[in-house]
C-alpha cells in the first residue's frame, strides 16, 4: 500500500472518479479513458515521482509507471470499486467531431484497431512469455541429457505450455468481446469451435476439405494459435447481437441468441473470413522473414535502429499477432528474436546514464528502467530517458542497428514469445538443443548491448543534458 497517496493523486488529478470511464493496465502503463481529457492535469501528473511519462493515443489517457503500475492499479480500484465492474466495458461515445476526410478516417481507424488489439493482447502477454521461457527451458535440460523428452514430466509441462498458444483462439475472443462489447462467452465458444478436434482433424486429412451445400466444398486449415479470426468474430459479434435481439422474442432471447450467434458467426469465420485472414497474416510474416533472408544484414540493422521508433508511436501492436501466428505455424520467429536484441540495446544506454550521471534520481531511474529492458519491457526506458536524452536515444539505434545486422547475418531466430536476458531460454532450438542459433543470441546481443553501452556513455549522454529545476 506504498503508493496509496500518488494513486489519490492520480485519481484527483485526471478529474475524478466522475471524469473515468474505463481503467485497464498493461505492463508498464495505467490506460484511461476518460470523458473529458482536458480535465485531465498532465503537467501535475508528470511531476509526481511514480510517473514517467503521459501519453494519448488509441482514444486513452496513458500514464507510463514502469514495474509498479499493478501496484498502483489495485489501489485505485481499491479506491474506486465501481471500475472493477466497468473497467473493459465500452465507454460512452464521446460528442468529438466525427473525423472529417481520409487521413483523419485513416487515423481514426487505426487508434481503434490498436485499441482493441492492445485490450485483447495484454491481458495474455505474460502468459505468452512464460510459456515461451519454459519451453526454452524445457529444451536445454532436453540437450543437456537432464531430462529426456519421452518422459512423463516432459509431456506434462510441455504440454502445458503449448496450451495458451493451441487455445489461442478460445482466450482471445474472450477478451476481444470484452473489450468491443459483444458477448464475450459466445465468441469463446467460436474461438473453441475452431480448434475443436474434429476441425483440427480435417485440416490435417489428405483433402483437407469438407462438403457442404451438395458439391461444394470448404478447405479447412489450422486455426491454432490464430489470432485475427477470433478477433473479427468478436467485432462482428458487436452488430449481429443486436440484430438478433430486434427479432427475438425477450423472453427467449437468453437461450436462442448466443447459439443462434455462435451458429453464424462460425459458418461467417469458417466460410470467409478465416481463410482470407489466416493466409494474409501468414503472407505477411513470410514476407518480412522472406526480406531479412534476402539481406538479413541490412534488414536486420534497420529493424534494430527503427523498433523503439515503432514503440513510441504505438505502431508495433499490428508485429504481436504476426510473431503470434509465425511462431505457431513455423514454431520460429525472425521478428521476434530482432526484438529481443533492441530490449538489450535499450538497457545498455539507460545503464551507461545510470553509471555517469551525478543525479540520483536519474541514476535510480536509469537502473530500474535496466533491469526492466532486460525483463523485455522497454518502455520506462523510452519515455523516462531516450525521449528526454535525443543523443542517447541516436546511439541506442546505432547500438540496435549493429545487433541486428549480426543477428541477420547469423540468422537469428527465437521459438517462443519472449526475449531479452530474461528469455534466453526461448533461443535453444527444441530440436537441436544449444547450436548456433544460441550462439548467434550471445554474440548478438553482446553487441547491441556494449555498442549501445560504450556510444551512451562516450558521446550520448552528461549531466549538462539534464536541466536544473528551474529550466525544467
Amino acid at each position: 500500500m506504498k503508493y496509496t497517496e500518488d494513486a489519490k493523486k492520480i485519481i484527483s488529478l485526471v478529474g475524478g472518479e466522475e471524469n473515468i470511464n474505463t481503467l485497464i493496465h498493461c505492463m508498464t502503463r495505467l490506460r484511461f479513458t476518460l470523458k473529458d481529457e482536458a480535465k485531465a492535469d498532465t503537467a501535475a501528473i508528470e511531476k509526481l515521482d511514480i510517473t514517467i511519462k503521459v501519453m494519448k493515443a488509441q482514444g486513452q489517457y496513458q500514464i507510463v509507471i514502469g514495474n509498479r503500475v499493478s501496484d498502483v492499479y489495485d489501489i485505485i480500484i481499491n479506491e474506486l470499486p465501481n471500475l472493477a465492474e466497468s473497467k473493459e466495458t465500452p465507454p460512452e461515445p464521446s460528442e468529438e467531431p466525427k473525423p472529417k476526410g481520409f487521413a483523419q478516417h485513416f487515423r481514426h481507424g487505426y487508434d481503434e484497431f490498436i485499441g482493441v488489439l492492445t485490450a485483447s493482447m495484454m491481458p495474455i502477454i505474460g502468459v505468452l512469455a512464460g510459456s515461451g521461457i519454459t519451453k526454452g527451458i524445457l529444451a536445454g535440460l532436453v540437450s543437456a541429457h537432464v531430462l529426456s523428452d519421452k518422459s512423463g514430466i516432459f509431456l506434462l509441462i510441455n504440454t502445458m505450455a503449448d496450451t495458451i498458444f493451441y487455445f489461442l483462439p478460445v482466450i482471445l475472443g474472450f477478451t476481444a468481446a470484452k473489450k468491443l462489447g459483444s458477448d464475450p462467452i459466445a465468441i469463446a465458444v467460436i474461438g473453441a469451435f475452431l480448434v475443436h478436434p474434429n476441425i483440427i482433424g480435417i485440416a490435417q486429412a489428405k483433402t483437407q476439405e469438407i462438403g457442404l451445400f451438395g458439391d461444394y466444398a470448404v478447405k479447412i486449415m489450422n486455426y491454432s494459435g490464430s489470432v485475427f479470426p477470433i478477433i473479427v468474430a468478436a467485432w462482428l459479434g458487436k452488430y449481429l447481437e443486436k440484430y438478433i435481439k430486434k427479432i427475438i422474442p425477450e423472453m427467449i432471447q437468453g437461450i436462442f441468441a448466443p447459439i443462434i450467434e455462435i451458429i453464424i458467426l462460425s459458418f461467417v469465420l469458417l466460410l470467409a473470413v478465416a481463410p482470407v485472414i489466416t493466409v494474409l497474416s501468414k503472407g505477411l510474416a513470410d514476407g518480412i522473414s522472406i526480406l531479412l533472408s534476402f539481406n538479413g544484414i541490412i534488414g536486420g540493422a534497420i529493424y534494430g535502429a527503427f523498433y523503439p521508433i515503432l514503440v513510441v508511436f504505438g505502431l508495433h501492436w499490428p508485429l504481436i499477432p504476426i510473431v503470434i501466428n509465425d511462431l505457431a505455424v513455423n514454431g520460429q520467429s525472425v521478428i521476434c528474436a530482432l526484438t529481443s536484441i533492441t530490449a538489450v540495446g535499450i538497457a545498455g544506454s539507460v545503464l551507461a546514464v545510470a553509471i555517469k550521471t551525478k543525479k540520483k534520481k536519474l541514476e535510480a531511474l536509469g537502473y530500474s528502467a535496466g533491469v526492466s529492458a532486460f525483463c523485455g519491457i522497454a518502455e520506462p526506458s523510452l519515455y523516462g530517458i531516450l525521449l528526454k536524452y535525443k543523443k542517447v536515444f541516436y546511439m541506442t539505434m546505432i547500438g540496435n542497428a549493429l545487433g541486428g545486422a549480426v543477428a541477420g547475418g547469423m540468422h537469428l531466430v527465437i521459438y517462443g514469445f519472449t526475449g531479452s536476458l530474461i528469455g534466453f531460454p526461448s533461443f535453444i532450438n527444441p530440436k537441436a538443443g544449444i547450436d548456433s542459433n544460441f550462439t548467434a543470441y550471445i554474440v548478438s546481443h553482446l553487441v547491441a548491448f556494449i555498442a549501445a553501452f560504450v556510444l551512451t556513455y562516450l558521446f550520448g549522454f552528461n549531466d549538462k543534458m539534464v536541466p536544473s529545476d528551474k529550466e525544467a
